[in-house]
C-alpha cells in the first residue's frame, strides 16, 4: 500500500508551508488574546494539519493497494441435451440414474473447486437441463462459448458428456483446438450398428409455382437388413401419390429415389415420405419425414434491357435462374415496347447509353420499378435527367476501380452473417469518378472503397420516388464478383443470394395499406415465431396508440389469441416455438372508427436431424480428449473422474495479485479526521472566547 502523487514532491512541501503560514498568521499576531500560549500552539497545530491535508488533497493523490485474490481451479461441465441421447439408449436410465450421477459428480467437485455447468444442443445454456429434447446438436458452439468465457481464468478441466453426434456447426475437433486446458469426455449412447431403415436426405424446392411439376429427390439408407424389402411412399395427407420399392443390400446400402409432383392450385401443402417399418428395426422414428411446399400463383417478371452485349448481363440472368420466383427475359432496348410490357422490374444495363439513341421517356412514364447498372457506356447526363434521386457529376470517361464496404445499418433487407466480409474481398468494379448526390431517403447498401479508404459514394443504392422504387449499382464487371465467389466458396450462393434479394425488393409492389403485418412464411420447428406490425394514420405517419390483436389458427382449427407489444413506433410479438404444421392468422386493429384486418398463412417445418444417426461417435470424443491431455470414461466410471482430476499436477489453486488505485479524497477516515480537527478547534475557540 502506498500514496502516489501526480505532481513533483516539491508541491508536497508547498502544501505543508501553506498550512504552516495559514496557522501562523491566524494565531501568532493576535495581540488581544488572553489565551494560554500552550492552547495557542494546539490551535495552530490543528489548523496547520487541517489546511495542509486540504491542500494536499488538491493534488489528487492516489492510494495504491496490492490485493491478493485466491482463485480455486474451475471445472466446466457440459451436458449434451439433444434428443439423440435418449433415442440411442435407455431413455429411463438417462432421465433418472444418469442425472443422479451427474449431480453427484458436480457435488463432489464443488468441495474442491469452482464448478460451472452448461447444457448444449441447439444452443448453449447455463445449468444442466436433462430434458434431452433439443432438435439439433451443435458441439462446436459449446467449445466456442467455453473458450470465450474461460480462456483467461484458472480453468482446470473441461468435462463434456455427449454421444459425439453433431448435426449443426463445424467439426467439434477443430472448434476445440483453441482450448488450452485438459478435456475429459463421458461417452454416452450406443456405438452398436442396429437394423434400421431411414430417410437420410430430401432435396425439394420450398417454393414452386402453380402448373409446374417439381421433383422430390430422396436418399434412403438401410443398415443390416440384407435382402429385406420395403416400400417408400409419398403421401399428401391420407392420399398416396406414389411409391417405390426398396431392397436392402449387404451391410449399409443407400438408394436414391425421385418423385414428380404436379401442382394444380396455390397454397401451402404438406407432404409425407415414409418407409414401411421392417421387422427388427430399433428405431422407426426416422422412417418418416414431413415437408412443406408453398405453391405460388405467379412469378415476378423481370426484363433486362441493354444496348450492347456484356458478360454482366449473363451473370445477372444466371443469378436469377437459380430461383424459381423470377421469370427473366433479355431484350435489346430498341425492341422493347413499354406500353405492352407487364414486367414487375426492369433492369437497365448501362442505359441510357452514350452510343444509343433510345428514348427512355415512354419507359419512365410507367410506374414499373427500375434497376440501373452503370458503367463505361452509360450517359451520366441523360441518367441524371431521369430524376431517379441520384445525381453523378463526372467527366466523360473518368472512371476508377472501387471495392464494396457494406453499410451495417442498411434496413431494406438482411444479408447473411458472413456475406459482408465476403463482398468486401471481391474484385473492384469500374465506377464513375466524381461527385455523388442523393436525397435524404436514399438507403445505401454498399459504399465505394478505394484501397483502405471508404468513401461516402454509393456502390449500391436504393431510392424511392413518388411512382416507383429505384435501385442503382454504380459499377460494371459484376461477373468478376460471381467468379470470385466461386473461387473462394466453391459455389456462387452468396452472389446469387445478393442479386435475388436486390431484385426481389425492387420487384415487390410497395404496400400502401394503413395496417401491415411483417411475418416470415416459414420457420424451423426450433425457432421462435416473431411478428412485427405497423399502423399508419391518414398522413402515413407511424403510430402505435391503438391495440393490435392477432389470432393464430392451427391445422386442427384451434385458435390462439395474442396481443402485440408496443415498440417505439410500431409493434412486436414473440409467440415462441410452435409445433410443426400449417398455420393461418388474422390480425386486427382499429384507428378511430375504421377497423383494419390482415390475414395470412405461415408454416413450421419439422426438424428431424436427431433421428437420422443414432450410432454414437465415441471416436470423436477420444480424438478431442487425447489432443487435450484428457481421458474418456463411460457413465459407470463417472465416480472415478473426481480423483483423476484433483490429483493432476496442473490442477491447483492460484494467487492473483492485483494493483488497485483509488482517490485519497474519497477516504471516509480522512473526512472524519478533518471534521474532528475543525470541531475541536471550534470548541476551544468558543470556550476561550476567541
Amino acid at each position: 500500500m502506498g500514496i502516489i502523487f501526480e505532481y513533483p514532491s516539491g508541491y508536497l512541501l508547498l502544501c505543508l508551508l501553506t498550512g504552516a503560514l495559514y496557522a501562523f498568521f491566524l494565531y501568532y499576531f493576535d495581540k488581544k488574546r488572553k489565551t494560554a500560549p500552550r492552547l495557542i500552539w494546539i490551535l495552530m497545530a490543528f489548523r496547520f494539519i487541517t489546511v495542509s491535508i486540504i491542500a494536499i488533497l488538491l493534488l489528487s493523490p492516489l492510494i495504491r493497494r496490492n490485493i491478493k485474490t485466491i482463485e480455486k481451479p474451475i471445472v466446466i461441465i457440459g451436458v449434451d441435451n439433444s434428443a439423440s441421447i435418449c433415442l440411442s439408449g435407455d431413455s429411463t436410465y438417462y432421465h433418472t440414474r444418469y442425472l443422479d450421477q451427474i449431480n453427484r459428480l458436480i457435488a463432489a467437485l464443488q468441495k474442491k473447486c469452482e464448478v460451472k455447468t452448461y447444457s448444449f444442443g441447439e444452443r448453449v445454456t447455463m445449468n444442466v437441463k436433462g430434458t434431452f429434447s433439443e432438435k439439433e446438436t451443435d458441439i462446436a458452439s459449446f467449445f466456442e462459448e467455453v473458450e470465450n468465457r474461460f480462456s483467461n481464468r484458472n480453468t482446470g478441466v473441461l468435462i463434456i458428456a455427449s454421444d459425439g453426434l453433431y448435426n449443426k456447426g463445424i467439426d467439434p475437433f477443430y472448434a476445440a483446438q483453441k482450448i488450452s486446458f485438459p478435456v475429459f469426455s463421458i461417452a454416452l449412447g450406443d456405438t452398436t450398428v442396429k437394423k434400421d431403415a431411414l430417410i437420410r436426405k430430401i432435396t425439394v424446392s420450398k417454393t414452386v409455382f402453380k402448373g409446374d411439376q417439381f421433383p422430390v429427390e430422396v436418399i434412403t439408407e438401410m443398415d443390416k437388413l440384407q435382402g429385406a424389402k420395403s416400400t417408400l411412399k409419398l403421401k399428401q395427407g391420407a392420399q398416396l401419390l406414389s411409391s417405390k420399392e426398396l431392397v436392402a443390400r449387404e451391410g449399409r446400402s443407400q438408394n436414391k429415389s425421385t418423385f414428380l409432383i404436379q401442382t394444380t392450385q396455390s397454397g401451402v401443402f404438406k407432404y409425407t415420405l415414409q418407409i414401411d417399418p421392417l421387422a427388427g428395426e430399433a428405431n422407426t422414428k426416422n422412417n418418416r419425414v414431413d415437408f412443406f411446399v408453398e405453391v405460388m400463383d405467379t412469378r415476378q417478371k423481370v426484363a433486362i434491357l441493354y444496348n450492347a452485349p456484356h458478360p454482366d448481363i449473363t451473370t445477372l440472368v444466371k443469378a436469377m435462374e437459380g430461383s424459381s420466383r423470377f421469370d427473366v427475359k433479355q431484350v435489346k432496348i430498341n425492341d422493347f415496347n413499354p406500353t405492352t410490357d407487364k414486367s414487375d422490374l426492369i433492369i437497365l444495363y448501362q442505359l441510357p447509353a452514350i452510343s444509343g439513341l433510345a428514348n427512355l421517356n415512354e419507359l419512365m412514364k410507367t410506374k414499373t420499378s427500375m434497376f440501373f447498372v452503370l458503367g463505361s457506356q452509360s450517359d451520366l447526363n441523360a441518367f441524371n435527367n431521369l430524376k431517379t434521386g441520384l445525381i453523378i457529376t463526372s467527366k466523360p470517361g473518368n472512371f476508377t476501380e472501387v471495392q464494396a464496404t457494406t453499410n451495417k445499418d442498411f434496413p431494406l433487407f438482411t444479408l447473411e452473417k458472413d456475406d459482408p466480409a465476403l463482398f468486401s474481398s471481391f474484385p473492384p468494379l469500374q465506377s464513375p469518378f466524381g461527385v455523388y448526390q442523393s436525397g435524404p431517403m436514399a438507403e445505401v447498401l454498399f459504399y465505394q472503397r478505394s484501397g483502405s479508404v471508404t468513401t461516402s459514394n454509393p456502390l449500391a443504392i436504393f431510392l424511392s420516388t413518388q411512382d416507383r422504387k429505384v435501385g442503382v449499382v454504380t459499377g460494371e464487371n459484376l461477373w468478376r464478383w460471381r467468379i470470385a465467389n466461386y473461387i473462394q466458396e466453391k459455389n456462387t450462393d452468396a452472389f446469387d443470394r445478393l442479386i435475388n434479394k436486390m431484385v426481389h425488393y425492387l420487384a415487390v409492389k410497395e404496400d400502401k395499406s394503413f395496417f401491415r403485418i411483417k411475418i416470415e412464411n416459414r420457420y424451423d420447428e426450433n425457432d421462435p415465431v416473431e411478428i412485427e406490425a405497423e399502423v399508419y394514420n391518414s398522413s402515413y405517419e407511424l403510430i402505435n396508440d391503438p391495440e393490435v390483436d392477432i389470432t393464430i389458427t392451427d391445422s386442427e382449427n384451434k385458435k390462439y389469441p395474442f396481443i402485440f407489444n408496443r415498440t417505439n413506433h410500431a409493434y412486436f410479438l414473440n409467440i415462441g416455438i410452435l409445433p410443426a404444421g400449417s398455420y393461418s392468422f388474422a390480425a386486427t386493429t382499429r384507428v378511430g372508427n375504421t377497423r383494419y384486418q390482415q390475414n395470412g398463412k405461415f408454416f413450421i417445418e419439422p426438424v428431424n436431424n436427431e433421428y437420422f444417426n443414432l450410432v454414437a461417435d465415441h471416436q470423436l470424443l477420444y480424438r478431442i480428449s487425447k489432443a487435450h491431455d484428457g481421458e474418456v470414461v463411460y457413465p459407470n466410471q463417472m465416480d472415478s473422474l473426481v480423483n483423476k482430476i484433483i490429483h493432476r499436477d496442473d490442477f491447483k489453486t492460484v494467487s492473483i495479485y492485483e494493483k488497485r488505485f483509488t482517490d485519497l479524497i474519497g477516504s471516509p477516515w480522512l473526512f472524519i479526521l478533518i471534521a474532528t480537527l475543525l470541531t475541536m478547534e471550534w470548541v476551544i475557540r468558543k470556550r476561550e472566547g476567541m
